[in-house]
């Protein structure tokens, strides 16, 4: 079979050719491999040569992925394995040994949990896609005796419900609140304490897991974090640690039901949020105040209650300068149907008194919290950009010089969808690859792409 190479950079297109395995005998100094849309099922150690820069993977039939496939691609900078339905779960030392890496690409698999290594040592990573996986945490779950000192956050099989309780005495208390039932609408569940939870171990009382918070710790450099449309269901205690430069994190399209006040601790250049179309019925002021880059916050599409619960968000609001979309009470009943962010004080007399709230998000030149998705604007916001992509640099994008802050759109316009580029197969053996800015520069004079013959004997199985 045919495949397409071309001399600068050297790069070889082997894409839609219903390969069932990675071809032997590429080219010497390939650094740019492109295999997509094929039926390789499995990838194994020696299949690829050490000068690649650029592997894409993405719409194959992956399934394994053995110990060691890339651990001597030291120069790799782009690693696409998305779109690899039978791609369920990785080892933790998949990705060892990619210091290089600038953009991993693990979208629309059926991932439902990450090692807890998976990601050590990928020190120059800057985008990460996750996307429309079916993952439930971040965490790595270690079970373990409630009261191990290194317990990090406390798990209900029953239910999580998540607050802002103000900090009490001896015996400390936990961040995760365990649903009540028969409370009113106004009284948030009551905290367990350690000292309530020192009798259960987990033998006697399998609800309480140990998670690990250290999933991110080597992404300094990570500024893009797609994790929508997956199964998350909390965002626990520093969860994203590490990630002191992320720009973009999106969240949106999960299970969220609870996040907990320090979870976005560390995130302070974070500039856009997505926490729209989940299960948050609250959401902790004191989280969203560790953010004080933030210029774009997406919540709708919650079941936001606002009763007493919203009083810490609602705070957060009055102070923050920040675009955001609208919050849309679904209970009590009398509120119903109106913008969180609009409620006054009044409406939070009968309430304990709240705690302060630091202020979040950055002073925009303007000063409106309602800047695209305001509660008087009419018509809906506009359409969800739920996949997003990559290669431009996050400050590519701006509004222009001395003009408004900028928008929504400005941060995005330019990027294009992971969607549309799934679909860019290859219509015969011997195609070009696809004419947009990530496709090879062809030499100068050279009137067309060299057509390499590749031995097609599968590695052993």
């Amino acid at each position: 079979m045919l495949c397409t190479c071309y001399p600068a950079p050297p790069t070889v297109s082997c894409q839609a050719n219903n390969f069932s395995a990675v071809p032997r005998a590429l080219p010497p100094g390939t650094q740019r491999l492109f295999l997509q849309n094929n039926l390789i099922g499995a990838l194994r150690p020696g299949s690829f040569g050490p000068s690649l820069l650029t592997l894409w993977l993405f719409s194959n039939n992956l399934s394994a992925i053995y110990p060691g496939t890339f651990r001597h691609l030291q120069a790799l900078e782009e690693l696409d394995l998305g779109d690899n339905r039978h791609l369920r779960s990785l080892e933790p030392d998949t990705f060892q040994g990619l210091e290089r890496l600038q953009s991993l690409h693990l979208y629309r698999c059926q991932l439902s949990s990450l090692p807890g290594t998976i990601f050590r040592g990928l020190v120059s990573l800057q985008y990460l896609y996750l996307q429309e996986n079916s993952l439930v945490h971040l965490q790595e779950a270690i079970a373990g005796p409630a009261n191990h000192p290194r317990r990090k956050a406390s798990l209900s099989v029953s239910g999580l419900w998540i607050s802002s309780c103000d900090p009490l005495p001896t015996p400390t208390w936990t961040a995760l609140l365990l649903p009540h039932p028969g409370l009113g609408p106004d009284c948030p569940a009551p905290c367990a304490s350690d000292a309530d939870s020192d009798s259960n171990d987990s033998n006697s009382n399998p609800a309480f897991i140990e998670h690990q918070d250290d999933l991110f710790a080597d992404l300094a450099n990570l500024s893009h974090l797609f994790l929508h449309g997956n199964r998350l269901r909390l965002l626990t205690e520093h969860v994203f640690r590490g990630l002191g430069s992320l720009d973009r994190l999106l969240l949106h399209g999960n299970r969220l039901q609870g996040v907990h006040r320090a979870a976005f601790r560390g995130l302070g250049r974070l500039t856009i949020l997505y926490l729209f179309n989940n299960s948050l019925a609250s959401l902790p002021g004191e989280a969203l105040a560790d953010l004080p880059s933030l210029e774009f916050l997406r919540l709708n599409a919650n079941p936001w209650a606002c009763d007493c619960r919203a009083r810490p968000l609602w705070a957060w609001f009055q102070r923050a300068r920040v675009s955001s979309s609208d919050v849309t009470c679904a209970s009590p009943p009398e509120r119903r149907g109106r913008d969180l962010r609009a409620l006054r004080e009044a409406d939070f007399q009968a309430c304990p008194p709240a705690a302060p709230t630091r202020p979040g998000g950055r002073a925009r030149a303007n000063s409106s919290s309602n800047h695209l998705y305001g509660v008087a604007e009419a018509g809906a916001p506009p359409a969800d950009p739920s996949t997003l992509y990559r290669d431009l640099p996050a400050e590519d994008a701006r509004g222009s010089p001395g003009g408004d802050a900028p928008t929504e759109e400005d941060y995005w316009g330019g990027y294009g969808s992971e969607d549309r580029r799934g679909e860019q197969t290859c219509p015969g053996a011997a195609c070009q690859a696809p004419p947009d800015s990530r496709a090879p520069a062809r030499a100068p004079g050279l009137a067309a792409p060299l057509l390499c013959l590749l031995i097609l004997a599968p590695h052993h199985l």
